[in-house]
């Protein structure tokens, strides 16, 4: 019989560094931060050029609130047109060709060139996190993530392989090839999208294959979607009779936090800096509160990624102390992006949100938030398609009920037909612009 739970027990891929003081790492961040501005200023012609448009020298950033304060964003849309208008690596590149061992690329295309301390940087913390969610040397690892062009898979395979895990390039698509492969090596970790490593455990019982009984999968990491609450990861845990941990990461910064045992949120990666602000204004969000993830990695050389903003809505950081010795904030749950969040009355409204109350009922399906005005009122309206229109008063209190708990906002609902809402209508319409 496998065992099904992890042992939670201090345990660590570098003691030292994970569980340093507070203090501690401010001053070694601080110290780093200084350094690779002063780097980037001097090596490539784009920060130059960004830091000079705001009149701000490297040397002028003593601190991380002046950091915060002073340093312009970076983001998605002014790589790629840099890039573009100075091919192949715009005025980003601040090494030699020569020195460049692996090129990605992201929807853009964006390159992102890498230098062998790069790549052995971003190894190591791969494998970091890896080793948080309980990855440990001798485990047989099916990877159910993309290998082409992205940098996701080649690095979860070097991190793995560092952890000295022996690995299987599985790739995403074929699931039953997969879950052959998986019975036949007694795979004990996967690593997949939440709705992949879904569709595994359900192509598994439709070969007469039972998940928990006859694969010796222990531990399930995850990463790339939004998981809408504790639910959901219970399920799949519950189909796998396995623990299910969580990585974060994107194309253009790599992996930056990971799930320990004890939950709460992802561990922030010591060798990155990463904020939590208000989409709209830029600054700092209020302790605690949610907002849009913002980091710098401390380590690339390359190409530097310093105040990028990945456009990703989390429910704010976790500064609580974690019963795994861990010093480290931890940003908790990933609910969206924030091009499909809008303010309504003072309050952040985020679609996924939405979707997690409305996906409770049996009977209704798409839906589309809309922002006017009625009068001098702000009016928030939320259309519904619902398959039984005259029966739904009742569901249409409890949605009202259930999105006033969790978003503190009263809507209207309106339900409409299936089919009236088209597939490839917006979810968010804001009147309020016109």
């Amino acid at each position: 019989m496998k065992e099904t739970r992890l042992k939670i027990v201090p345990d660590y891929w570098d003691e030292k560094l994970e569980c340093i003081s507070p203090e501690e790492i401010l001053e070694i961040r601080t110290l780093k931060m200084q350094k690779h501005l002063r780097y980037a200023y001097q090596n490539s012609p784009f920060y130059k050029k960004a830091f000079d448009k705001v009149g701000l020298r490297p040397e002028e950033i003593k601190s991380l609130e002046d950091y915060s304060q002073l340093v312009p964003f970076l983001r998605h849309k002014q790589l790629i047109e840099n890039q573009n208008a100075r091919p192949p690596f715009g005025d980003l590149l601040c090494v030699d060709m020569k020195d460049i061992r692996r090129i990605y690329s992201s929807p853009g295309p964006l390159m992102m060139p890498f230098s062998k301390s790069d790549m052995d940087a971003y190894i190591n913390a791969t494998a970091n996190g890896l080793y948080i969610c309980g990855a440990r040397r001798g485990d047989i690892v099916d990877i159910a993530h993309a290998y082409q062009w992205d940098l996701g898979g080649t690095m979860l395979d070097d991190g793995f392989r560092r952890l000295g895990c022996a690995v299987i390039p599985g790739g995403t698509g074929m699931s039953r090839t997969h879950i052959g492969i998986m019975k036949h090596l007694g795979v004990t970790v996967v690593f997949a999208f939440p709705t992949f490593a879904m569709k595994l455990a359900e192509t598994a019982k439709e070969m007469g294959i039972d998940p928990r009984k006859d694969l010796k999968v222990r531990l399930v990491i995850i990463k790339g979607e939004a998981i809408y609450g504790k639910n959901d990861k219970e399920s799949l845990a519950e189909e796998f009779g396995a623990e299910v941990r969580e990585m974060y990461g994107g194309a253009e910064a790599g992996f930056l936090a990971a799930e320990c045992a004890y939950g709460g949120g992802l561990h922030c990666f010591t060798d990155s800096i990463t904020e939590i602000i208000d989409p709209l204004t830029g600054r700092a969000s209020a302790e605690g509160e949610g907002g849009e993830i913002v980091t710098t990695d401390l380590s690339r050389k390359a190409m530097p990624i310093i105040r990028y903003r990945t456009e990703d809505w989390t429910e704010g950081l976790n500064l609580e102390p974690c019963r795994c010795g861990r010093t480290s904030p931890r940003i908790k749950r990933i609910t969206g992006r924030t091009g499909d969040i809008v303010r309504s009355k003072g309050v952040y409204l985020i679609p996924d949100t939405v979707k997690q109350i409305i996906s409770t009922h049996d009977s209704l399906g798409k839906f589309q938030i809309v922002v006017n005005y009625s009068g001098l009122r702000e009016r928030l309206l939320i259309k519904v398609e619902s398959s039984a229109l005259e029966k739904n008063q009742g569901i249409k209190q409890c949605l009202i009920e259930d999105l006033r708990t969790a978003t503190r906002l009263r809507a209207e609902i309106d339900f409409v037909p299936f089919g009236s809402i088209a597939q490839d209508a917006p979810v968010v319409i804001d009147e309020r612009l016109h």
